[in-house]
């Protein structure tokens, strides 16, 4: 194995020449019990006719796939490497008479090395006071979404917030909501029974068909009211106030524990593997974009920063808990699951049950894990209040690409 650098390694693997012949000769059994070619009867035709007739590639290609899925797995278990990213190999050599010789390049994850974190000094983040147009931007989100989809003429366009059901070649069909900015702004204008093209990725095209236009029709705060249970507005708009002061005590304890990560995060100087980040960021641009939303270049750079720190606070907070030892044993899983169905008025079997099809179960301990790991540098940090009067500093920390809202 050769180590390009911390993030990067190379191994060489070579597979016997017996192996290979044996893995050819399975390949060509297995071909010539079901071609059928004249002259011949079926499994009897000769592995140098077949040779001849279509090319070695016939055979070797896909010997050649299936020694990859066998090997390169074996190579990465041998070398205790868990890949950060996809595993990329490629073909040194692969000729008749000849081992099979081919490299794998990895991306993996370097070892972190804790500095010292018991004297660790952070100022606290500003509290938030719950404003009137917060509660008024909560209401309009609860607003939308008891919303109700009201059918549009067939004679009318579509116009920005419409939802629009689009059948693709095949008959398959979705909903999408069209802005005035993005892929579904082509949609404008449109109306039901039009076909065209539209922008489905980037550098590709879909051919669909718009079955039909709804227009959004929202609840006024009244009808809201009574919807959610509330005997007027006053009351609904009181109960959002509360909520809202719970969530912001528990988003500051939360910026907290994430300042003190990030102070442990600039001492370790991690390194994240880079393929591994561009894979990540074409996954969340491709999630803008299905939203109708094209990230821009200064937008992209920002969010490629939100990904190397989130990378690298995992990578920390993964070292923390290997070094104090905080671990979740099967019991106490078993009583989180407990607390968590009891939480959600759920029943606990059934809970359990859904947690393991989904595949959670492990991600609840880890979760739970890391808010130990976090509460425990919480526990060991001086932790300065902030001055009523004290302007918040920019921390230079990397965010989200969505511009934030200023309070009032």
């Amino acid at each position: 194995m050769q180590e390009k650098s911390k993030t990067q390694c190379v191994i060489q693997v070579e597979v016997p020449l017996d192996v290979v012949e044996q893995k050819l000769e399975e390949m060509y059994r297995r071909v010539v019990r079901t071609l059928e070619l004249p002259g011949f009867r079926k499994g009897h035709i000769p592995r140098a006719f077949l040779l001849v007739r279509f090319g070695k590639d016939f055979l070797y290609e896909d010997s050649k796939a299936e020694l990859l899925e066998t090997y390169l797995p074996q190579a990465l278990s041998e070398h205790k490497i868990e890949p950060a990213s996809r595993p990329e190999p490629r073909i040194v050599e692969f000729e008749a008479g000849k081992p099979f010789r081919f490299e794998i390049d990895v991306e993996v994850f370097p070892e972190v090395e804790v500095p010292d974190y018991s004297d660790l000094k952070v100022e606290a983040p500003s509290k938030r006071r719950v404003t009137p147009k917060e509660v008024d931007r909560v209401v309009e989100e609860l607003r939308v979404e008891h919303a109700t989809l009201v059918p549009k003429p067939r004679t009318a366009v579509v116009e920005a917030d419409d939802v629009i059901v689009i059948r693709q070649r095949g008959g398959q069909t979705r909903e999408i909501q069209a802005r005035s900015e993005g892929w579904t702004a082509s949609l404008l204008g449109k109306r039901t029974g039009e076909t065209l093209e539209i922008d489905a990725s980037e550098g590709s095209k879909l051919k669909v068909t718009i079955d039909g236009i709804k227009r959004i029709e929202l609840p006024d705060r009244k009808e809201l009211a009574k919807t959610l249970g509330h005997k007027d507005t006053k009351s609904m708009e009181e109960d959002i106030r509360e909520k809202l002061k719970e969530r912001h005590k528990q988003d500051h304890e939360q910026e907290l524990r994430i300042a003190l990560l990030d102070a442990v995060v600039e001492r370790s100087q991690v390194k994240v593997p880079a393929r591994l980040v561009d894979d990540l960021l074409k996954e969340e641009r491709e999630v803008f974009r299905k939203g109708g939303r094209e990230l821009s270049e200064e937008e992209s750079a920002k969010l490629r920063e939100v990904i190397e720190q989130r990378l690298k606070r995992d990578r920390v907070l993964q070292a923390i808990k290997k070094k104090e030892k905080i671990e979740i044993s099967d019991k106490q899983l078993e009583e989180l699951i407990q607390q968590e169905a009891e939480r959600r008025g759920t029943n606990l079997v059934k809970f359990k049950a859904l947690l393991e099809r989904e595949g959670r179960l492990e991600g609840l301990r880890q979760d739970r894990e890391n808010q130990q790991a976090l509460d425990f540098l919480v526990e060991k940090a001086e932790v300065i209040e902030r001055s009523p009067n004290k302007p918040k500093q920019a921390r230079g920390k990397a965010r989200d690409p969505q511009p934030e809202e200023q309070e009032d």
